[in-house]
């Protein structure tokens, strides 16, 4: 299977060569509105037989999905409207997307984003979308973060105009790397962000690994983390992610916190599996609402 941070590389490439919520949930024992699952952990079963996959995620009981890759007027082969027809035919709905931004989405002659980059928003506007997210950062634009978070807001204000939110997904990386002022890459993007203009998804898999406690974040920046990716870690050398319920996280603890976290959104990701991806995404879907 191609690796997810190669994937994002590789469409952030292909980009840069181009022209260019809901309310917070006190959850008590109940089970949040809106439990999805990211679709990159599906990704060969959407591609092999899209309408199959997205009938067999309903039956499990999924609502919501995450998708990836929207930039160019397509989904899995099929135009934003009848992907979004045949979500609704399953009983789903599509609140987020993942889309690649980097600084080639911003015209430093101009001092705004490209067109290019306000068609994508417009479409995810028009598509009905919650959340427009930006899933990773490509190294070069790690080395000019003070432009990266300009950027952020400047997308997050069009968004806003258009009618759609503008988020940001962490990896491990923005929890080790640091700017020219020490900072880390993470306290850049939450602190130098208008949170008017951007929400945060944080992955608590990446975060966790990085060796930091995603409720500390919680509680030094409430109310931010309005998605959150629930990614399990196994109990190996490794740390490779499993199944959600099978690892390591204490998500019981994390999400009595959703309140203070700002989340509403809660999307299962899976990148690696014991059995096979259709059979992880079932059983993680079943562990996470016993845990509410």
């Amino acid at each position: 299977m191609t690796n997810r941070r190669t994937f994002l590389k590789q469409t952030a490439l292909v980009a840069a060569a181009a022209p260019f919520s809901g309310s917070l949930l006190d959850l008590g024992n109940s089970i949040p509105e809106h439990i999805g699952l990211q679709l990159w952990s599906v990704r060969e079963n959407m591609q092999k037989d899209t309408p199959g996959t997205i009938a067999a995620l309903g039956k499990m009981g999924y609502r919501e999905v995450e998708a990836f890759g929207f930039d160019s007027g397509k989904l899995f082969g099929m135009e934003y409207a009848n992907f979004n027809k045949l979500l609704n035919d399953n009983g789903m709905k599509m609140p987020s997307t993942h889309s690649m931004f980097t600084s080639k989405n911003f015209d430093t002659s101009a001092g705004d984003i490209t067109d290019a980059t306000k068609k994508i928003i417009d479409d995810a506007a028009a598509a009905g979308l919650q959340y427009i997210i930006a899933p990773y950062m490509i190294d070069e634009d790690r080395k000019q973060i003070e432009l990266m978070v300009k950027l952020f807001n400047q997308v997050g204000s069009y968004a806003q105009k258009a009618g759609v939110r503008f988020a940001y997904h962490n990896h491990d990386f923005e929890y080790t790397v640091k700017g020219e002022d020490g900072r880390l890459l993470a306290e850049w993007i939450v602190q130098e962000t208008d949170p008017s203009l951007v929400a945060l998804e944080m992955d608590l898999y990446w975060v966790v690994k990085a060796g930091y406690s995603p409720l500390d974040w919680f509680k030094n920046y409430p109310g931010r983390w309005e998605l959150l990716h629930v990614k399990d870690m196994a109990k190996t050398a490794g740390k490779e992610s499993i199944e959600v319920g099978d690892g390591s996280i204490n998500f019981k603890e994390i999400f009595k916190q959703a309140k203070l976290a700002g989340t509403s959104y809660y999307v299962v990701e899976l990148e690696n599996y014991v059995t096979t991806p259709m059979n992880g995404v079932e059983k993680s879907h079943k562990n996470l609402v016993k845990m509410f």
